[in-house]
C-alpha cells in the first residue's frame, strides 16, 4: 500500500491512488494498511477520517483506476484563531474533482452516495 502526502491548496492531504484503494478491498493485509494510514492521517489532526462502509462504497463507487483519492484537512479560521478542523474526502478522475464527503462548519457533513448517469 503505498501514499502520498501532500497539500491541496494550504491544507494537509493524504493521497491514495485509485487503483491501490480499489485493490486493497481484495487483501485483508492491503486492507488493514490503508485504514491505518487514513485513521491516523485523521488522528494526527484529530479529526474524523470518514473511514467507514458507506464512505467506502461511495469511493468505490467514483473513483476509476487512474484516479485519485484525497483525504484534505480543512479548517474555519477567524484572524489567526482556529475554530474548528475537520477532513473532507474527494475523488479526483482526470481533471474531474468529485465530493464525496463534504461539510461547512465540521460539524454536518454530506456524504455523495449516487453516481450522476
Amino acid at each position: 500500500m503505498n501514499v502520498e502526502y501532500s497539500y491541496y491548496g494550504k491544507n494537509p492531504c493524504l493521497i491514495i491512488k485509485g487503483i491501490e484503494f480499489i485493490k486493497s478491498f481484495n487483501n485483508d493485509e492491503e486492507l488493514y494498511l490503508l485504514e491505518v494510514a487514513v485513521d491516523g492521517f485523521g488522528a494526527k489532526f484529530d479529526v474524523v477520517s470518514h473511514f467507514d462502509e458507506r464512505v467506502n462504497a461511495a469511493i468505490k463507487q467514483w473513483v476509476t483506476k487512474t484516479g485519485k483519492v484525497l483525504y484534505v484537512i480543512k479548517d474555519r479560521t477567524i484572524g489567526r484563531s482556529t475554530l474548528d478542523t475537520w477532513c473532507e474526502v474527494y475523488v479526483r478522475n482526470g481533471s474531474r474533482l468529485i465530493e464525496i464527503v463534504i461539510s461547512d462548519n465540521g460539524r454536518q457533513f454530506s456524504l455523495n452516495e449516487q453516481e450522476e448517469y
